[in-house]
């Protein structure tokens, strides 16, 4: 072979390759960055168990260290899609018109046992000295700030005894300090989110008095949010909740001592614990069948937004019907019911 033909087959093999190439993007993969807290998330089971890989999405988890860093991220571009708590830090960034909005619920209190709960120091249990929510006043309760969920949930177990906030005395600390200082007696109550409930009562540290879902059910805990590049461009937006909402029918499906062997699998390997079984015991996050917002129904987020700006918490209260689009929740539910 000449050199002047070797030449010739490259070129044309390049041509092809070009040529291929051009042609191929229809199996391609759309690169989402989603943003997230540390701990066991649904995102997870999404990757693992391939749903998102089933609509052409590579997921890319970005883990933040708080909630307030989570809605600047998705709004300047930073993150395409994020998972947050719905507390005054999200209602004040809507209100500021942030480039973003809800569009749908993925940790609500649908069912009993919910995820969140009131755990009362075992000593003051045993002794019968707090019992009931009248039994609180005087009493030491941590949760995790002001604004935030655990604080509405202190707040509406106050309202049930017919207490204030001046009745108690609130200690702010991250949610796992909070078993610390039940351990150590720094707390009498704290109000947290398993697996933190399930490890004070398996170290018979505490006692949980309260589950939230008897006092709120349908609250939203934690809500999905898109960015501008998930919100413009349609097709993605919604192959992404259809690869979401069937992440969140797996767990609701197994939420049973017989489909938890997977789910541990999955929660060890992206947010190990020292007991793998602590996953099996503890309550799962969990959103709606369809994942669609509760707004305006009881418990909703326009209730929750109503309680943090009574307090002063959302000096400026934004327009709840703007901010969120379940449009995008419903089109995943229609397709996924085909």
């Amino acid at each position: 072979m000449t050199s002047a033909t070797s030449r010739r087959d490259i070129a044309l093999l390049f041509t092809a390759l070009c040529c291929w190439l051009a042609a191929a993007p229809s199996w391609a993969m759309d690169k989402i960055k989603y943003g997230l807290l540390a701990g066991p998330q649904t995102v997870y089971v999404g990757i693992e168990k391939g749903f998102f890989r089933k609509y052409d999405l590579d997921v890319e988890p970005i883990v933040f260290r708080s909630g307030a860093e989570i809605v600047p991220a998705l709004s300047t571009g930073q993150i395409d899609i994020a998972a947050t708590a719905a507390g005054a830090a999200l209602y004040n960034a809507l209100a500021r018109g942030v480039n973003a909005k809800i569009v749908g619920d993925y940790i609500v209190f649908e069912k009993l046992p919910s995820l969140s709960g009131v755990v009362v120091r075992k000593a003051l249990f045993d002794s019968g000295k707090i019992r009931t929510p009248q039994d609180i006043k005087g009493a030491k309760i941590a949760v995790t700030a002001r604004g935030q969920a655990m604080h509405l949930l202190a707040g509406k177990l106050l309202e049930q005894a017919g207490l204030s906030e001046s009745d108690v005395s609130l200690v702010f600390m991250p949610q796992p300090d909070m078993l610390v200082a039940l351990r150590s007696g720094a707390v009498d109550i704290m109000v947290n989110s398993d697996p933190f409930i399930t490890m004070a009562v398996d170290e018979n540290v505490g006692v949980e008095m309260v589950n939230m879902w008897t006092l709120l059910p349908d609250l939203t805990l934690g809500v999905v949010m898109y960015g501008k590049r998930a919100l413009t461009d349609r097709d993605l937006g919604v192959r992404f909740m259809k690869a979401f909402t069937e992440a969140n029918r797996f767990l609701r499906a197994n939420d049973n001592p017989q489909g938890r062997g997977e789910i541990v699998q999955i929660y060890q390997k992206r947010y190990p614990v020292k007991d793998p079984a602590l996953y099996e015991r503890s309550r799962l996050g969990i959103g709606r069948d369809t994942m669609v917002s509760n707004v305006h129904g009881k418990n909703g987020l326009a209730a929750q937004l109503k309680w943090y700006a009574d307090r002063g918490l959302v000096p400026n209260q934004p327009n709840l019907d703007e901010a969120v689009d379940n449009s995008f929740a419903r089109d995943a539910a229609q397709a996924l019911a085909r």
